[in-house]
């Protein structure tokens, strides 16, 4: 359990790392910009991936599904 909890955890780094880098791109984070507007930027970042994931997954779901219905 120790090592899967810690591969939840870097996994979770490198989304916040991703997030950050890509503000940091876009120009959505510069050199006056708080902690804390950072942090919510992640935190928005990362519901919106989650979020589209959950999307991704149901449509394949709905994909399969129809494709099961055909046969």
């Amino acid at each position: 359990m120790g090592t899967f909890l810690k591969y939840v955890i870097y996994v979770l780094v490198i989304i916040a790392l991703y997030i950050i880098a890509k503000g940091v791109y876009d120009g959505n984070i510069t050199s006056s910009t708080t902690l804390g507007e950072v942090a919510t930027q992640v935190d928005d970042g990362t519901r919106n991936m989650a979020k589209d994931a959950a999307n991704d997954v149901n449509k394949a779901i709905n994909d399969v599904r129809q494709t099961r219905q055909h046969q």
